[in-house]
């Protein structure tokens, strides 16, 4: 493969057309969410830099959603994404969009375990806003759901994430991260080709008792969609619950406006999810 197509093929940035579009209605109707509805920002939820995420408020007891961000490891932030809150929190869901330390500020491996620290104060954060700890869904599109992936598989961090989500919806993720140091973007992320196995997912042993729902856009590169389809038939062959969808005519970024559409057929699949309003 020459360098040029395998940009192409991991560089969402590359296949997707007039991407600047979408985040600028990110960025309205995230702050048109953030002006309707009430939530609790910056919440401390470990030590690390960045640790932070906002809580907008479902019913008493009502089950939580946490979504993760994306922004290949080293761009985006929390409040980009406000808007995936309208829907849950109408169905009474408390939805939970946490920062992260990125790139080249830390490396991969410390935003891994970054997720662990979220992941492991899930149980805290429901008791002190009042959410239920069994019915927390996570969710995270791009290199959020390589960080969901990672911290509930990763050996180190296996033990203090297991049981803190019931399901997990993983939207256009990498879960082999061999190709990342061959892309233009690696100068930021800084990945070392002999870090790779540490960091992948598909290195690692699928969770145990989380129903996944592996999600990738049919618009999106061949490479892309592959690594959703073979991370996806790697948990199947492991015995877990896990579906793959191929959201049609999406690409790496509409998908997640197909997420926060409560008429389509993406959300109503997130919808049938174990732990799920």
């Amino acid at each position: 493969m020459s360098r040029r197509d395998h940009e192409w093929q991991y560089n969402p940035r590359v296949t997707t057309p007039d991407s600047a579009q979408y985040r600028d209605r990110a960025d309205e109707s995230s702050a048109a969410t953030r002006e309707r509805l009430a939530f609790v920002g910056d919440i401390a939820y470990g030590a690390r830099p960045d640790s932070t995420l906002d809580l907008f408020q479902g019913a008493a007891g009502g089950p939580a959603h946490l979504f993760l961000h994306g922004g290949y490891w080293r761009g985006r932030d929390k409040r980009d994404f406000s808007f995936l809150a309208d829907p849950l929190v109408a169905n009474g869901t408390t939805f939970i969009a946490a920062n992260y330390q990125l790139c080249p500020a830390a490396t991969v491996a410390e935003i891994v375990a970054q997720t662990a620290d979220l992941l492991a104060a899930l149980p805290k954060l429901a008791e002190a806003h009042g959410f239920d700890p069994a019915r927390v869904v996570a969710s995270g599109h791009s290199a959020g759901a390589h960080l969901l992936a990672a911290a509930l598989s990763a050996p180190e961090h296996r033990a203090r994430t297991a049981g803190t989500v019931r399901s997990l919806v993983l939207v256009s993720g990498l879960y082999d991260l061999t190709p990342v140091p061959s892309v233009s973007v690696n100068a930021e992320i800084r990945l070392d080709p002999a870090d790779v196995d540490a960091v992948s997912p598909m290195r690692m042993t699928p969770p145990e008792g989380v129903a996944m729902e592996i999600v990738v856009g049919g618009a999106e590169s061949p490479g892309w969609i592959a690594q959703s389809a073979l991370y996806a038939e790697k948990c199947q062959v492991a015995g877990l619950d896990a579906d793959f969808f191929v959201a049609p005519g999406e690409n790496h970024s509409s998908i997640m406006e197909a997420y926060a559409d409560a008429s389509s057929a993406l959300y109503a699949r997130v919808s049938a999810l174990p732990g799920f309003a």
